[in-house]
């Protein structure tokens, strides 16, 4: 079987232009691929940038290091340059002769890629890993929106969502939609939640104290804010004795620091920045739980990671992850969307005595190999159709 994959951007710390790139979605994307080119030959179009043919693990990326006109060029991210990849897209079609394509993630490019199969007559599907509804409550992501108003108008349409909740949240937004078309595979992860050594405690005074981590990049969406908010509602003596660490980039112009700043609580939460995806393991070896309070998440790839430490997490109720992660004895749920709500969900979370080995078996299920199974599956039985 042959398994073509295009995606915008991916993470992969060995390829130059994508070892900055350390998202959940990039990270999880690269890793699809890779598992199931252990099964089939797995190839992997990236539209960001040109890119010379090349074999990476199990993976085949596709050559896009040619001009299909004299203009072409990838220094301006154009409407120009989108036409030109999708032709590449189309010659890429023709070389490979896929089985089957899978579009990973939204866009104007993905969108023309579509049309090639459409027109080609090839069986394709779209993974949403990232769904943003209609009444979103948060910046940003108006493209997306825009995006997939058009996408999901397509006449049979077949998605892979990656969790339950994304599933219901779509047929919300379009009824219209055959629920049989929406087939949720919930992501994986291959993250080996290796026991790190470090100076974090001393560095940070995390000694002897309760510690939450907050993995994302700093966004609206994530709503990481809230979770300063609900830390002021908690009883003093919990305050004294749990630290929030804040790991992931800052896309916010310094608007967390500031609104931890603004409440004095510089001691108690902290902001790290970026951490890589070794490094991020010193700091789940030292923790006690996450705490995830965004508005839209896919299947949260720091949530897998975390509960393969054996860590729970603290969640919303509506979050998308919810109807997946639905264990009380991993995860602790704040009801409704108020600072309160989701302090009494940390209060819980403190006060309970969680059992590390439970949450460690539960996470198995959230394997790589499962995931590219259930992949490789819906590719069979697409194709036989």
């Amino acid at each position: 079987m042959k398994v073509l994959s295009m995606a915008w951007t991916i993470y992969d710390s060995r390829i130059k232009e994508f070892s900055k790139n350390y998202t959940g979605g990039g990270l999880v994307i690269k890793n699809i691929c890779e598992y199931i080119g252990r099964k089939a030959e797995s190839y992997l179009f990236i539209g960001k940038c040109w890119l010379s043919e090349q074999t990476v693990d199990n993976i085949t990326i596709v050559g896009t290091d040619f001009k299909v006109n004299e203009e072409d060029t990838d220094q301006v991210r154009d409407e120009q340059y989108i036409k030109n990849m999708a032709q590449k897209f189309e010659l890429a079609v023709k070389k490979i002769n896929p089985d089957i394509v899978n579009f990973h993630g939204i866009g104007e490019l993905m969108q023309l890629c579509i049309e090639v199969c459409i027109k080609k007559n090839i069986p394709y599907v779209y993974t949403d890993h990232l769904f943003i509804s209609r009444d979103k409550k948060f910046g940003q992501y108006n493209k997306n929106i825009e995006w997939q108003e058009k996408l999901y108008h397509i006449p049979d349409l077949k998605v892979i969502a990656v969790s339950t909740g994304m599933k219901n949240k779509i047929l919300q937004n379009f009824p219209f939609i055959s629920s049989n078309n929406i087939t949720v595979i919930q992501n994986g992860t291959d993250f080996i939640p290796d026991l790190k050594a470090s100076n974090l405690c001393e560095k940070y005074a995390l000694s002897n104290k309760k510690v939450l981590l907050c993995v994302g990049t700093i966004v609206e969406r994530k709503n990481q804010i809230q979770a300063v908010r609900a830390f002021q509602l908690l009883p003093e003596a919990m305050q004294n004795n749990i630290k929030i660490v804040f790991c992931g980039l800052d896309s916010m112009n310094g608007a967390l620091q500031e609104s931890i700043h603004y409440a004095k609580l510089q001691d108690s939460l902290i902001y790290i920045g970026a951490v890589n995806n070794e490094e991020i393991k010193k700091y789940y070896s030292i923790a006690q739980g996450l705490i995830m309070p965004s508005y839209a998440e896919g299947l949260s790839i720091a949530a897998l990671e975390t509960i393969a430490y054996g860590l729970p997490v603290i969640m919303f109720s509506d979050s998308e992850c919810a109807m997946d992660l639905n264990d009380e004895e991993v995860v602790c749920l704040a009801k409704e969307r108020s600072d309160q709500e989701l302090a009494n969900a940390m209060i819980r979370w403190y006060q309970k005595d969680w059992d590390k080995n439970y949450i460690t078996e539960y996470s198995k299920y959230y394997s790589m190999e499962r995931m590219a199974e259930d992949y490789i599956r819906y590719y069979t039985e697409r194709i036989s159709k």
